[in-house]
């Protein structure tokens, strides 16, 4: 009788097999645990397999953005697929390529507030909103969730930029008129930009600034000199610096070989060269002197076609007096000062070795109407053409025994800074920026938007801080000058 009460007290206190048993239980929530871990995985897996795939599509849209008849037509197409492939296989529907749909798809002309694009020409960024992409749960079960939906998001835009350039803004010279600028409306017209008024006053058109880079002040006015510009590349929005910048016209002259003042230390420094051509008129003997000559405002007057007996730079156009000239200049006078022997109405150039189009429009595009042919960057790489040998010495041109190394009228070649050769882009032409000066308030220190880049042919020095500037055309990637300045790019930005 005894023997039964201590058989049921040993199974009472019996533990063996208590592990087991603990082990069974906790085995339910490691499960419930790893089957949560898996679903988290695969649902950050599958969300970062569609932002891949969508920041890719975005990219490949945006290549498309030129603001070229059918560019939202061009982007969609290259968005939905045609430029990319992004394989996705952690959905519940396995797609071998991430299916961007037209409705996913919006352009915008601006971001930050987003403005809606209608035309092809404003569309800056592509916005895709991808459609909801389903993950089914391994735990869904035991938690009464059955899956959930991962989606993502993209904007890119596509950039154009100019480099390798001064840190020079002009404000549209035709700003009352229309806030856009195309520099081919008026190649072969000279711009005279003066700088901005000062104190805290209103920038307005035909006025130029200098853009902030580096530092501030000092920097600005080497990046003005020297080549290449130790300045970032210059895209859809940029900054001002403020107030004129002491000396800046004695470091943007030694394109033309003059080293005065604060820019005297640099006559035989490589990093600011000038331009292989630099006849600006000014009558100069060899030595020290070449580097410091005397030069004035470029001429407006066409009232006489006799050759001037001190010499003669290319001029400003006729009677000109206010920011944009009217594309006419006096090349009589020109080429009866420098060229005597040529008529250049009439006259038929040599064309280069390898460059394309005929007569004087192998050496630079063609004016607009009304202008005079040829322009003077025409002329001006016409005479380059022949300091370099590229083209053979007519009879006639660099009269009165202007040569390279001589001449009773200016120097056709550097004669200051000799410590290097050509170098592109050419140091009498620029890459600048346009700006609405008034749509953007311009006053002093401000952002502005950059609604245009133009080249620019430096007809003379600077002089009392305006510039002189014939206008080559817009900068383009195969432009005079945009082959070396213009970037173009596409970027991410949510």
């Amino acid at each position: 009788m005894s023997r039964a009460p201590s058989l049921l007290r040993r199974f009472v206190q019996d533990r063996s097999g208590t592990v087991a048993t603990l082990t069974g239980v906790a085995l339910i929530g490691l499960v419930a645990i790893g089957g949560l871990a898996f679903d988290v995985s695969r649902a950050l897996a599958l969300r970062a397999e569609l932002e891949n795939a969508v920041d890719a599509a975005a990219l490949a849209g945006a290549s498309q953005l030129d603001g070229a008849s059918g560019a939202m037509g061009r982007a969609q197409t290259a968005a939905m697929g045609s430029l990319v492939s992004n394989r996705q296989a952690l959905g519940d529907t396995y797609e071998s390529n991430v299916a961007v749909a037209a409705s996913d798809i919006t352009f915008l002309s601006s971001r930050d507030p987003d403005v809606t694009a209608s035309t092809d020409a404003t569309a800056k960024f592509i916005r895709i909103n991808l459609a909801p992409r389903s993950r089914g749960l391994v735990f869904g079960a035991l938690t009464g969730a059955s899956g959930f939906n991962a989606t993502a998001r993209a904007v890119a835009g596509y950039g154009t930029a100019i480099c390798k350039s001064p840190p020079l803004m002009i404000c549209n010279p035709n700003e009352a008129a229309s806030l856009t600028f195309d520099g081919d409306n008026y190649i072969g017209k000279n711009f005279v930009l003066t700088p901005p008024p000062g104190g805290n006053g209103a920038w307005g058109p035909g006025n130029f600034g200098f853009l902030s880079v580096g530092s501030g002040a000092a920097d600005v006015k080497n990046a003005m000199g020297r080549s290449p510009p130790l300045t970032e590349c210059f895209g859809t929005t940029v900054q001002t610096q403020t107030g004129n910048i002491a000396s800046a016209d004695d470091y943007f002259n030694v394109r033309f070989d003059i080293y005065k003042s604060s820019a005297g230390g640099l006559k035989s420094d490589p990093l600011y060269l000038p331009a292989m051509n630099t006849m600006v008129g000014s009558k100069t003997a060899a030595g020290n002197s070449a580097c410091t000559p005397s030069v004035s405002v470029p001429s407006n007057s066409c009232s006489s076609s006799a050759a001037v007996s001190t010499g003669m730079g290319l001029p400003r156009d006729c009677n000109q007096s206010s920011v944009v000239g009217s594309g006419i200049w006096n090349v009589a006078q020109y080429f009866a000062t420098n060229h005597s022997g040529i008529n250049p109405t009439t006259y038929t150039p040599q064309v280069p070795a390898g460059a394309t189009g005929t007569g004087w429009n192998a050496f630079g595009p063609a004016p607009v109407a009304g202008a005079t042919s040829p322009t003077r960057y025409q002329v001006y790489k016409w005479e380059l053409a022949m300091l370099s040998g590229a083209i053979s010495k007519p009879a006639g041109a660099f009269s009165d025994s202007q040569t390279a190394t001589s001449g009773s009228h200016d120097y056709a070649a550097p004669q200051c800074n000799k410590t290097g050769a050509q170098i592109t882009p050419d140091r009498r032409t620029i890459s600048a920026v346009i700006v609405n000066c008034n749509a953007d308030n311009v006053h002093g220190s401000s952002t502005v938007h950059v609604i245009a880049y133009v080249d620019l042919f430096l007809i003379g020095p600077a002089v009392s801080n305006s510039i002189y500037g014939e206008v080559i055309g817009a900068t383009t990637d195969v432009s005079a000058v945009g082959a070396e300045t213009k970037l173009y790019s596409v970027r991410l930005y949510d």
